[in-house]
């Protein structure tokens, strides 16, 4: 066997002995589980902060283009309320960032189900296909997009801009 494949199989059985030791110490209840993950990162520590404040933390993360802190970040927050739909909204936006399609598709399903079809919910996912490469798809999700929010200057400068051609630059 190669040095790959014995690393690789050390790896899995000191992983199963460590899921093995977890079940049989009693088994944690959830909320000490997730505990246990968020004091792994000094940023997340301290759950006792106001939901309003982790998805206002990952939003800077976002911001700051850490997609991956984000995303981590995101999916503590909609753990802990499945029914915040911003919290989807920005989680279906990081998976974008990080190229993670499917799992976008499946987060704008939850922020849909969650916050209705409004139109910064199809603002983005004009821009989840813009960043897939399909235009057309995209070009429909914007006229939407503009349907469901008419006044809205964000999404009818997206959608503006998004349809304008791109001219050669002299």
């Amino acid at each position: 066997m190669s040095a790959y494949l014995l690393r690789n199989a050390s790896r899995r059985i000191a992983l199963a002995a460590l899921l093995g030791l977890s079940l049989v110490a009693g088994g944690c209840a959830g909320s000490e589980f997730e505990e246990g993950l968020l004091d792994a990162s000094p940023d997340l520590s301290a759950f006792g902060a106001s939901q309003a404040g982790m998805r206002a933390k990952a939003k800077d993360y976002f911001r700051q283009a850490n997609y991956g802190l984000a995303e981590r970040t995101f999916k503590v927050v909609v753990a802990k309320d499945p029914k915040d739909g911003e919290a989807w909204l920005g989680l279906a936006a990081s998976y974008d960032r990080l190229g993670r399609f499917d799992l976008a598709d499946q987060a704008y399903a939850r922020v849909v189900a969650v916050s209705g079809r409004r139109g910064e919910v199809v603002n983005n996912m004009a821009w989840s296909q813009v960043l897939r490469g399909n235009r057309a798809q995209a070009k429909i999700l914007f006229a939407e997009a503009v349907k469901l929010s008419p006044g809205n200057p964000v999404i009818t400068a997206n959608a503006a801009g998004f349809d304008k051609p791109k001219t050669a630059k002299s």
